[in-house]
Formats: C-alpha cells, structure tokens, sequence
C-alpha cells in the first residue's frame, strides 16, 4: 500500500522551524540528493501542515522512488486528513516511462508544470513538490533550473550533506529575485537504501500496480503510438502494408512512414539486407527501422484517454502485437477510450521484475 506515514524517523527540531517558516509558502520545492532524506521530510511536513487544517496538494515527481504511486510517472496527490495522509488517492497520472531522468528531459520538465498545474486547480493551501536525486553534473543543473522556471516555487528547501546542490541554488538564485531558499543537513535516523534495495522497492510497487491486471486487447487503428521507434510519420495503410509483405516477404503487422524515414514491426525478424533494399525500392524512403514485435515485449506503456492532454489512467506493459492490435498487461479495463499507446524505455515482467530497456530511446 502505498502511503505518506512516518515511520521510524526521530524529527530534529530544525524541521519543526522550517515547517513554521514554510506556513505562508505556496508552492514548495524539495531538493536533494539520493539518500539524504527528501521523501521523509515531505510526509513530516504535510502531517504538520495538515493538521493545521491545510489542504495539500503533493507532487510526487520522483519517478524512480515514488511514495503515493507506481514508478515512470509523476503523480499528485490532495492531502486533507489523516486519512489522505495513511491512503492517498492519486489525483492525476503524468507517464515518463522510465525511472531516471536523463534521456527524458523535456518529458520531466513538461511534465511537473502540467501536474503542478492540474494540482493547483484543485484549490489547494500550498503545493509540495518531490525531485529525484538526480543533481550532480551540467545537465541536472539545467533541468532542475527548468522545473524552477516553469513552476515558480515560492521556497526550495534543500537537503544537502556539504555543498552538491549549490551550484542549482546559485543558479536559480540567481535568475528570481523573490524565490526564498532554505537549507538542511541529513539528519542521521533516516536511513538510506543501497541500489539493490531501490530496485527491489520499485519492483514490489510494480508487483502491486499490476497484481490485479488482465490482457487488454487494444486496435492500432484506434489509438496513436507514441515515443520508443514510433511517432516518425503516419500510419501505413492495411493495403499499402499487405503491398509490403509481399514485396519483402515479410510478415508486416504495423508501419508508419514520414517523409524520409519508416518504422515496420514484423512477426519475425529473420529479414536481410535484401529484403530491407525490396522495402526501400518500394516506399523510398532514406531510412527504414524493421523492429522483430518481440523486441518490443515488456515494454511499460502509458495509456492515456483522448481528453487527458499528456495524463494517463494507467500504466501496461507491451505483451506482443498482432494483425491490427496490441496485447497489454493492464488494470484499466475499458480500451474504448484509449485515445494513445505511450511507449517508456523500461521492460519490466508481469510480476513487476525489471528484465531491460527497449532499445529504441
């Protein structure tokens, strides 16, 4: 079950200051690194502003470690009473497909301000918003400096052991005037998870996610497929794609072309050079991608609705492809309103063990 409780974590005082000081904040961002104890520090400041009678909305957008939902995504979350904080409901869903950000930069940074966005329309009392770890180097600098853009926190609260995250607060401190920042050490009682204990943790919440899903059979010409190999033109039509098969020989189940490049999922890969030069002479196109449909097994998907605008309802993972449909592993049962297939670059069994990355990001 995923929850927001504290648990064995003795509470240094200075974390009863900073809860007074952040009482006038409106949106409030956590940085850190891994380890340094973000994730109990948000769940003791949502018990305190809670029972001071505020509603809060949480932003969950550690997507390797998440506390109120699955990992890939962002999530949010209104905490109201003790209750929201024992069993929160999640409020939206945004699918990054992946639990580390690097290669899904544009995916996070858009991501944060649309849930940031949608949490805030539920008329909360202050937003609180959780980061990944991910802070050393040039390009956690820019994308934490983005987040900061896009989402204007009122206060960061930064937990660092020395001086690792000085060079994001210098830069943002730099660029907004009015952002107030405010800085902690780890306290020693929250104890930190080796590698093997993340991937475990990610793994049981997985196992959980999908612990009641069934097969979902959804029609390719019923959705768009979006990011992983596809996403490079429009569909190819059944006819034009019969028209491929008999070129090359290959068993074609779904293509898309744009206009110098195609994407072709094929039932089994033993395809050569020759026939790829067939499919070439016949589409002329300057690049084709033949992907076997195996390749693409395990894969964890997004499966937004037509009116979600980016969110999600749930997560699946990619059992295999057939004429015309895609076979998903999914708690969402009704695939008349899936309007998009979101491909993440994780692989994960149906028991939620992470097995690999689709090789297509």
């Amino acid at each position: 079950m995923f929850s927001l409780a504290i648990e064995g974590c003795e509470i240094p005082p200075e974390w009863v200051s900073l809860s007074k000081d952040l009482q006038d904040g409106r949106i409030i961002f956590v940085l850190g690194a891994s380890d340094t104890g973000k994730t109990t520090l948000i769940k003791f400041l949502i018990d305190r502003f809670v029972r001071s009678g505020k509603k809060v909305a949480f932003v969950d957008s550690d997507i390797g470690q998440s506390s109120i939902a699955v990992p890939t995504v962002i999530s949010s979350a209104l905490i109201s009473s003790a209750d929201d904080i024992k069993s929160p409901k999640v409020h939206s869903l945004f699918f990054i497909g992946s639990t580390s950000p690097p290669g899904n930069l544009l995916q996070m940074a858009v991501g944060l301000k649309k849930t940031v966005e949608a949490a805030l329309l539920t008329k909360p009392d202050l937003v609180v918003v959780d980061t990944t770890g991910f802070i050393h180097g040039a390009t956690a600098l820019e994308l934490k400096y983005q987040k900061v853009s896009l989402v204007q926190p009122t206060h960061i609260v930064t937990i660092q052991r020395e001086r690792e995250a000085e060079p994001i607060l210098g830069s943002v401190r730099a660029s907004f005037d009015n952002l107030k920042i405010l800085r902690l050490k780890p306290v020693s009682s929250v104890i930190g998870r080796s590698l093997d204990e993340r991937q475990a943790n990610r793994e049981r919440k997985f196992a959980e996610y999908f612990s009641g899903a069934k097969k979902l059979k959804i029609k390719i010409g019923d959705v768009s497929l979006r990011r992983g190999p596809f996403g490079v033109g429009l569909p190819i039509s059944d006819l034009k794609l019969y028209e491929l098969s008999k070129t090359s020989g290959l068993d074609l189940l779904y293509g898309e072309e744009g206009n110098e490049e195609a994407v072709l999922v094929v039932r089994s890969m033993g395809h050569s050079d020759s026939f790829l030069n067939k499919i070439q002479g016949y589409i002329k196109k300057r690049l084709v991608r033949v992907i076997n449909q195996s390749e693409l097994e395990g894969a964890v998907v997004g499966l937004g609705m037509r009116t979600q605008g980016g969110f999600v309802s749930g997560l699946g993972i990619i059992l295999g492809v057939e004429e015309g449909v895609v076979n998903v592993f999914t708690p969402v049962m009704d695939s008349s309103r899936i309007g998009v297939v979101i491909f993440g670059s994780l692989k994960i069994s149906t028991s939620g063990r992470e097995t690999g990355k689709l090789t297509f990001y």
